[in-house]
């Protein structure tokens, strides 16, 4: 046996060992549907479904290099954010890190975490950020009274903004399980604090408004979101 077959085959198994394992996904467009953890809900017939079902594009999942993925989320309908808020939003998936899928701790079901910031910013920035996404009076209120417990105009923050799918092993649909960003404050040695100062849900943002407070389905909306790859 060569010196070189050894030596690949070591190195192939290094590489099995140390590399995380890329999960396949469907890329396309993926549209909200009534559903509870993306078992449907509602109306099944093609016709009222149609009819009880919002025309809402979530996220788009799109491929970037042999075994990568993008997210580009449809910030357009965070309709409670000003202009700037979804213009800054969409400006983090510009350069964004797609982590390899892993199962879910005590499920069976993949998670895929999309990275879409990571980096330090002041408390001017973060106070410009805040007014772009908090347009209900309550997310001021809340905002405000966290903002005035900072004393030093010098702190920073660590900003991490995330998006992450789950496939709950239903043909062509994922489940949005997490679209956030949150801000730790970070010592004088740069260590980010272990809870986050403030956490701003945008997937709550994005699915709130979907059915109206009357509808009977706005109950499937409370904690996540389906969403449902469309196919030609």
């Amino acid at each position: 046996m060569s010196k070189c077959f050894l030596f690949c085959l070591a190195t192939m198994v290094s590489l099995a060992m140390f590399q995380p394992s890329a999960h396949a996904m469907n890329a396309g467009r993926y549209y909200y549907f009534i559903s509870d953890s993306c078992i449907p809900k509602g109306p099944q017939t093609p016709e009222e479904r149609g009819v009880a079902t919002p025309d809402v594009m979530l996220f788009e999942v799109l491929p970037a290099g042999i075994s990568d993925y993008m997210i580009n989320m449809n910030t357009a309908a965070l309709i409670n954010y000003n202009e700037e808020g979804q213009d800054y939003l969409t400006g983090l998936e510009e350069e964004q890190v797609y982590t390899a899928g892993q199962v879910a701790q005590n499920t069976k079901y993949t998670q895929h975490d999309f990275m879409l910031q990571r980096e330090a910013i002041g408390l001017k920035t973060l106070i410009n950020i805040l007014n772009a996404f908090s347009q209900h009076q309550a997310d001021k209120g809340y905002f405000y009274k966290k903002l005035l417990s900072i004393t030093d105009p010098s702190t920073r923050f660590k900003a991490v903004t995330r998006v992450r799918l789950t496939d709950v092993a239903q043909n062509n649909k994922m489940q949005l399980t997490e679209y956030a960003s949150r801000y730790y404050v970070l010592d004088n040695q740069g260590t980010a604090s272990s809870t986050p100062f403030i956490e701003v849900d945008h997937g709550k943002a994005l699915r709130e408004d979907i059915h109206s407070t009357n509808s009977p389905y706005r109950i499937y909306t409370k904690h996540g979101v389906c969403g449902e790859r469309w196919v030609p």
